[in-house]
Order: structure tokens, then C-alpha cells, then sequence
């Protein structure tokens, strides 16, 4: 068996190649916006959502579904039937509301589809029954880059999708370039005989493969068969993240245009071709081989590598759980080394700006300042500078409900701010519990660095995450003048990785949910930055279940007890100059 210069085997050096499945980055991160978007419903049966977009007419709807601007990238239009603001959707199931309606959930992820597209994206709201005889309409659905089918039931209503989707299948009816950059689904739309309603990326037909789509992975054909597989996978989770983050996979790999989003992968990959994953092997090992030796000699190290091959990095659900059920120093240095220290990857990434959150701007009464902000932060916590009204317990917060598919769902999240040994800046440390892949519970920790933002209210974080650097934007959306519940919006990037995040937590002194009293208000405010109540995820801080107890005592003190020392070693040197 072959050798590299560092000793490592063939297979040693291949499951190099595939272990960077990484990272989701950052705990309980926070942010905030406004909506700034007109909603337009075009006759009965298009809305069109795309911001700051001008008023069109119907036909011009029809028409400009592809145009040329230098920030259009492409189109979606969802399909859904004329009971769709009645029936309920599969969404927010595990919300501390009912599930929306299908027409609410198209609606806001298509705002979230902008968001996430930095509003390059224009997405429509079509509802059946369609006048075939309506050309505006029937040329938007047939040209339109990515079709969504929601919950048709009725006979007429799934004969007409056939009919689009037999048609949008039919290559003769595109030029090769548009046929290549479409894609369609249908979900939960009634069955008929003879009507299959197949979906379709590019080439691929999910009824009708062709050969080279299941033998011949290098084709454009088994990589379009690869991406119906992963969307699929991802919007049958029914979170409006992941649906969002399918559409933004497709729109990157077979619009022509990247979608910073989702542009980069640290994945060796088929797309990427022998010659860039080779170049990328050899940088790996060139720059990084020590660290790749001892991590994968290491039983737990390699366990996480092994995991990490099966998931797309860019999935940020499967990439972070499988990370945070398997941390260590060694798949810290790896990572750090890899990703942080030389970027072998060329990632980069920045915090998202839309949508964009206002801050508070009063609290009990009074103008907010930068030290009320501060103490907001503190809150609960037995510390010096916590405000009036605090519990003085062991935690700030604990989170209630978080909004981030990936990093929100985490059991008994705790948040602990105080400020710095010299006072100049403030520490976030974030424990939390993780349910591992391998069914052990286990306390995870993080270690923030605090700023304030230039408006009262809002925060710069920065986080070392197993070997990465996050940077994050927070925002108080609202909260209470007694401290019982607080709302955060959240914004990051890890750079090094390529990654983008939103998010948003609703905190509480307990963790339990505020009184039913509250919540028309909570629930507005969550609105106000973007976050529909039922996108949120009920986190679980029971302490009497077989995971908890398992866990044992959270680490609560294992960064700020650092901190306390230094505080009481300077105020007794304080008290011995004064003597």
C-alpha cells in the first residue's frame, strides 16, 4: 500500500478527504428587523412577494419570470388550493402554537426564500383553480425556475398540475439552458390513477431516470438525481429553514449564479470535480497532516469524521448534531488547522443584513442606555451588576423557545452573561444539553465574547466553536420591564466554513413558556423581526428524565468562575492598599 510523505495509507488519506463535513455554528445567537416588503395579490391568483419589487400586471407577472437584471437570480412560484387559508400545514409541529396554514407558510418562507437569497430571488403565490385560457398565469407556471405543489386534492385541480408538469418535463417546449435551470415538486397533492406528478432538477425526472443518472456518477444527470434526493430529504423535515436552504441548493449548483448562502462546501464532492478535490486533499495534508494523524487514530475523533462523510456541510441540522456528539481536542485542533487556521477551502461568509431588526429603544420607562442593555443581558444571574428585579439564581436565562432549526432545539439551554475582570466588555457562556447520535446526554459549553453594537440594544458576539470562529449579531427585540421573558434575534457567519445563520430565542427565568396572558404580545414581537410563532421549537428544560439525570449537574461556573477569581484577587489587593 501506497504512502504519502507523512505516512499516511491510501485509506487513511481518502477518509481524510471526506471527513470536513462540518459545522453549524454557534449557540443561542441573536438578532433583529423590520419588514420592509409590499405584498401585491395580482386578479385571484398571484401574489407576488419579491421586495421592493414595482407593481406589474398580470401579464407582466407572466413575463418576467426570468429577466436580466445584474441581482435577479431566478424564480419560484408555490402552487396551492383555494382552501389553502383553512387547511393546515405540516409546519411548526413542535411549536408552542397550532400549525399555520398552507397559505401562511408559503407566505413567509417566501420572505424567507428573499432573505436567505439576499433578495435576489422573486417567489409567487399562485391558487387554483387556474383558467387554462389565463396566459399570464399559465406562462408564469411553465417558465417559472422552481414550482411548489402544496395539498391539491381536487380532481380538476390535479389534473391541471399534470398537465404543467407534463409540460415543463417536455424538452422541446425549452431551450436546453432553461430546461437545465428548472426544477418542481408536489407535496401531500392527491393521487389518481395514470397521474403520477413526478418531480423534476434539471435533467433529472424522479419517474423516469435515465441511465447515466444511476451509474455514472460524474454526469450532470446523477448530480441533478444527488440534489432531488438531498431537497427532497430536506423539505420533507417541514421546517421553513430547511425548505429554504433546498431551494437555495438548487438555485446555486443550476441557476448559474451562487447563492452566498450555500455557495461554499467543504465536502470532496462530485461537482467539485478530481482535480479541485485532489488539489484540496493535498493541502490538507500538506499544511495540516499532523493533525489529521491523530485524529484519525483516535477511536471518538474518527467516529465524528465517519459521521460527518454521510451529511452535506451545508446541512447545518446533521452537520452540528453530529459535531457537538462527538467534541474533543483533537477534532478541535483538526478543524482549527483545516478550516481556521489555513482555509484550504477559499470559504468565506458574512452576516446575513436582512431582514433587518429594530432594537428596543425604551425599557421601564426610560430612554435605553448601553448599561441598561447590559444589565437586561445579566439579568437573573447572583452577579454584582444585575439589574433590580433579578432572581440572582445561577443562569440569566434559560431559553423557552428558540427559532433555529439547527442550534435552537438543544435541551436545557443556558444562558450566563456577566461582565469582564477589568469591566470593559461582557462574557456570554451558553451550556447546554446535546442528546448525542449515539444516544449518550452530554453538557456542551461555549465561550462568547460580548461588544456592544452602536445602538443600545444590539450586540457583536464572537465564539471559538470547535476549532471555528463565529461571529454573530444580536438584537433585543422586546422585553419585559420585570425580566420574566425576553426575545433575542440572531444573525451569524463562520467564515472559515462558509456558513450563514438566523435565528431567534424567547427566554424566560425558568424556561418554562410565558402565561397565555402574554403572549399575543410576545407573539407580535417575534413577528416585528421575522420569526412566525410557529417556527419556534419548544426547548425541553424538564430536569427529571433519563437524559437529564443522566447528564448530572450542568458546568454552569466553568468559565465565569475564571473571571470571579480575578474580581476577588483585585479587590483584595484594593483593600490591602487602602490599609
Amino acid at each position: 500500500m501506497m504512502k504519502s510523505r507523512l505516512g499516511l495509507s491510501d485509506t487513511t488519506t481518502m477518509l481524510a478527504l471526506m471527513l470536513v463535513s462540518m459545522w453549524g455554528i454557534g449557540m443561542n445567537v441573536v438578532f433583529s428587523f423590520q419588514v420592509s416588503q409590499s405584498v401585491t395579490r395580482y386578479g385571484n391568483h398571484i401574489r407576488s412577494t419579491r421586495l421592493g419589487m414595482s407593481e406589474l400586471t398580470k401579464e407582466e407577472v407572466g413575463n418576467n419570470v426570468r429577466d436580466n437584471s445584474n441581482n435577479f437570480i431566478g424564480s419560484v412560484a408555490f402552487l396551492i388550493p383555494e382552501d389553502a387559508d383553512r387547511v393546515k400545514s405540516k409546519y411548526g409541529s413542535k411549536s408552542p402554537v397550532e400549525n399555520p396554514t398552507i397559505l401562511e407558510a408559503v407566505e413567509h418562507m417566501s420572505k424567507k426564500i428573499q432573505w436567505f437569497s439576499d433578495e435576489a430571488i422573486e417567489t409567487f403565490v399562485v391558487t387554483a383553480p387556474i383558467d387554462e385560457n389565463d396566459v399570464s398565469v399559465m406562462n408564469l407556471l411553465k417558465n417559472v425556475d422552481a414550482l411548489i405543489a402544496f395539498n391539491l386534492q381536487l380532481d380538476s385541480d390535479v389534473k391541471f398540475l399534470n398537465n404543467i408538469l407534463e409540460t415543463r418535463n417536455d424538452e422541446n417546449n425549452y431551450d436546453e439552458l432553461q430546461f437545465s435551470r428548472q426544477c418542481h415538486f408536489s407535496f401531500d397533492c392527491a393521487k389518481r390513477p395514470l397521474l403520477q406528478l413526478p418531480n423534476r432538477v434539471s435533467i433529472y425526472q424522479s419517474e423516469a431516470p435515465s441511465i447515466s443518472s444511476q451509474v455514472l456518477p460524474w454526469t450532470k444527470a446523477a448530480s441533478a438525481k444527488r440534489m432531488e434526493e438531498q431537497m427532497t430529504g430536506l423539505f420533507e423535515r417541514w421546517t421553513s429553514d430547511e425548505f429554504t436552504v433546498a431551494l437555495m441548493l438548487f438555485f446555486n449548483q443550476f441557476s448559474g449564479h451562487e447563492i452566498d448562502w450555500v455557495k461554499h462546501s467543504i465536502d470532496a464532492t462530485w461537482e467539485k470535480g478530481p482535480i479541485q478535490n485532489a488539489q484540496e486533499l493535498y493541502s490538507m495534508v500538506d499544511k495540516c497532516g499532523d493533525c489529521i494523524v491523530k485524529c484519525v487514530q483516535d477511536e471518538e475523533c474518527k467516529k465524528c469524521l465517519d459521521a460527518l462523510t454521510a451529511v452535506d456541510s451545508r446541512d447545518q441540522v446533521s452537520s452540528y448534531t453530529t459535531l457537538v456528539s462527538y467534541e474533543s481536542k483533537l477534532l478541535t485542533d483538526f478543524s482549527c488547522c483545516i478550516l481556521q487556521k489555513n482555509n484550504i477551502f477559499n470559504c468565506d461568509a458574512k452576516i446575513p443584513i436582512v431582514p433587518k431588526v429594530a432594537p428596543i429603544t425604551s425599557w421601564r420607562g426610560k430612554a435605553l442606555t448601553r448599561d441598561d442593555a447590559q444589565q437586561i443581558l445579566i439579568a437573573h444571574l447572583a452577579d454584582e451588576d444585575a439589574p433590580e428585579g433579578g432572581l440572582q439564581s445561577q443562569v440569566s436565562w434559560i431559553v423557552a423557545a428558540g427559532a433555529n432549526v439547527a442550534y435552537d432545539q438543544f435541551p436545557a439551554q443556558n444562558q450566563i452573561f456577566y461582565k469582564s475582570a477589568n469591566g470593559r466588555g461582557m462574557w456570554y457562556d451558553p451550556v447546554f444539553r446535546v442528546e448525542t447520535i449515539d444516544g449518550r446526554s452530554v453538557w456542551c459549553k461555549r465561550h462568547y465574547k460580548v461588544r456592544d453594537g452602536k445602538v443600545p440594544g444590539t450586540f457583536h458576539l464572537s465564539v471559538l466553536d470547535n476549532g471555528v470562529t463565529s461571529n454573530e449579531f444580536w438584537t433585543i427585540v422586546s422585553v419585559a420591564d420585570d425580566l420574566s421573558w425576553i426575545i433575542f434575534h440572531y444573525a451569524g457567519a463562520a467564515g472559515a466554513v462558509g456558513q450563514r445563520y438566523l435565528g431567534g430565542l424567547l427566554c424566560t427565568a425558568d424556561g418554562l413558556l410565558p402565561p397565555e396572558s402574554e403572549r399575543d404580545e410576545i407573539w407580535k414581537a417575534l413577528k416585528s423581526a421575522g420569526i412566525e410563532p410557529w417556527e419556534l421549537y419548544v426547548v425541553d428544560n424538564r430536569k427529571d428524565t433519563p437524559g437529564a439525570i443522566g447528564a448530572g449537574e450542568p458546568p454552569l461556573e466553568f468559565y465565569r468562575e475564571k473571571v470571579l477569581s480575578s474580581k476577588r484577587k483585585k479587590a483584595a489587593a484594593a483593600e490591602i492598599l487602602i490599609e
